[in-house]
């Protein structure tokens, strides 16, 4: 029997084998789960994705007292268009034993975990940007002094695919609040935190010596310091991380990269501050060579190859048009800087009317770093963005925002002077018919003179209280293409159970989530999706 028939088999055996001992253990155990399934026929004939595509997820946990397991298995028969076609199979890529002893937690298996903002350590799951970076091996923490010092400590096998990499994690990360311990209930609050990993790798592909031009570093040190302080209406963060040396890119003008031996860094400074009707936040962020690898490989990048996370400095987009062309964090090197102010105009004033209205501008601008671009050696444009949006409630029946984003950005990442410039304007309302019928709809329009020039975009979504939701859109592109990317869904929902059948036409582009993003491939065809929690 071939290794894949066998982990199939297995995987089989295991799931179907905890089905009686959960149904005997019922009185003893706490038992819940949870199943997913996102199926995709791409109908298109001239489609490279055409035919079946299923991403699949059952989740099954157990709780006992001070111990809970759990196991999560996977099914790709062929994953879905965009997703890393290394996870075609059947596997258990999450199994866990845990004991939570109070001021102590010990886990035995697969888990995730997050050191401070994620700059040298984060692992977590989000499946739709099929993104699952576990890590296999042990975790402990604890808490200490009634709360004012915590310390984690793990060692683990990052995740490939549905197995392992040939590389290894271990680190720890202690946060100390002082003023708990000097002046309990004082006013102000004081955190330090600390985090040290190292990654060590045993083993890499044989291509990739010929592809750096010299022997792969073994280990990595990655650290990190941070700082928060709050009073009263107040908070202060901040957070540098250190990188030991691995190779980055040279870019070379008019000739293929080339490798070299470099550490990295990165610094965070966030200011936020609520008062009232009024708030608002300010963010600095710098970032040199921090692409942290779970694995090195000279194949195609899957999202899921990555240790820490490198969040979004600018405003994550919902609507259609001004995620269109979203930007990506550019770890090999940027700096830049993010504010937002909010106000909400109170009931009863001549702005605020009867129901209040409610306003967000904000924007950011990101440079790229000269040093990591080939043709200069000072910093140039990636991206900068304004966004304005005005939320008002006419009545109890009628709500509208108004939302205008100006978007600029860099194709090369600043390796060029050339942006591509575009303004959106989106129209919003919400209509309640009744306690049980309400009407959203969206009106869109993308104005530019690169890329695909202008777009314009329509959304109506039919809500039937308590289970039912339909829901069409259109994008067209009038400016260029002349092309039509339509969308129609029916979504049911009864308890825990939710199912989605739609049929439309997806655009090709990126998908992002927080600042991380991959491939999505133009495709047609009816999918489904169902959620169902017990």
């Amino acid at each position: 029997m071939s290794r894949g028939r066998k982990r199939r088999l297995l995987v089989i055996v295991a799931v179907i084998g905890l089905f009686p001992v959960t149904a005997l253990a019922q009185r003893q155990f706490n038992f819940s789960g949870s199943l997913e399934s996102n199926t995709v026929c791409d109908d298109d004939g001239d489609s490279p994705y055409k035919g079946f595509h299923s991403n699949n997820y059952l989740k099954l946990n157990a709780a006992h007292g001070r111990f809970s397991a759990g196991l999560q298995a996977e099914w790709y028969p062929d994953p879905l268009p965009g997703f890393d076609l290394s996870l075609k199979g059947i596997g258990l890529p999450m199994k866990y034993l845990s004991w939570d002893g109070g001021d102590w937690k010990l886990t035995a298996g697969d888990f995730y975990e997050q050191f401070g903002s994620g700059l040298i350590l984060r692992s977590w799951e989000d499946r739709d940007l099929g993104l699952g970076n576990s890590l296999g091996g042990l975790h402990l923490s604890t808490d200490l002094l009634d709360g004012a010092l915590s310390f984690k400590a793990l060692g683990g096998i990052p995740r490939r695919g549905l197995g392992y990499a040939s590389t290894a994690v271990f680190g720890g990360d202690a946060v100390l609040s002082p003023l708990r311990l000097i002046a309990p209930g004082n006013a102000h609050s004081l955190t330090l935190e600390g985090s040290v990993l190292d990654r060590f790798e045993w083993k890499t592909e044989e291509d990739i010596g010929l592809l750096l031009g010299a022997p792969a570093p073994e280990h990595i040190l990655l650290y990190s310091a941070r700082m928060s302080y709050a009073w009263r209406s107040l908070l202060l963060k901040a957070e540098y991380a250190g990188k030991g040396k691995d190779f980055t890119a040279v870019r070379q003008n008019g000739s293929s990269d080339t490798y070299t031996l470099a550490g990295g860094r990165a610094a965070m400074v966030e200011l936020n501050y609520a008062d009232g009707p009024f708030s608002g936040s300010a963010s600095w962020r710098y970032l040199d060579n921090m692409a942290m690898r779970a694995y090195r490989t000279v194949g195609t990048l899957s999202v899921s190859n990555t240790l820490n996370y490198l969040p979004a400095l600018c405003q994550q987009q919902t609507y259609m048009l001004s995620g269109l062309n979203p930007y990506e964090t550019y770890a090999e090197g940027e700096n830049g800087f993010r504010g937002d102010l909010y106000y909400r105009f109170r009931r009863g004033t001549a702005l605020g009317g009867r129901y209040g209205m409610r306003l967000h501008a904000g924007g950011s601008w990101i440079n790229a770093l000269g040093k990591v671009l080939p043709r200069r050696d000072h910093d140039c444009l990636a991206y900068r963005d304004l966004n304005i949006d005005l939320e008002r409630t006419w009545s109890r029946k009628f709500k509208t925002t108004l939302f205008v984003s100006i978007q600029e950005s860099s194709p090369t990442h600043g390796n060029r002077k050339a942006t591509n410039a575009q303004n959106v304007f989106v129209l919003e309302g919400l209509n309640k018919f009744s306690r049980a019928v309400s009407l959203r709809w969206e009106l869109q329009y993308l104005y530019s003179q690169e890329l695909t020039k202008d777009w314009m975009a329509a959304l109506l979504e039919l809500g039937i209280a308590p289970s039912w939701s339909i829901t069409l859109s259109d994008m067209y592109n009038h400016g260029d293409t002349k092309e039509h990317y339509w969308n129609a869904s029916v979504a049911y929902s009864y308890k825990s159970l939710r199912a989605m059948l739609g049929y439309g036409r997806h655009r090709e582009g990126m998908f992002c989530s927080g600042g991380v993003c991959r491939w999505q491939p133009e495709y047609k065809g009816a999918s489904l999706a169902l959620q169902w929690s017990f």
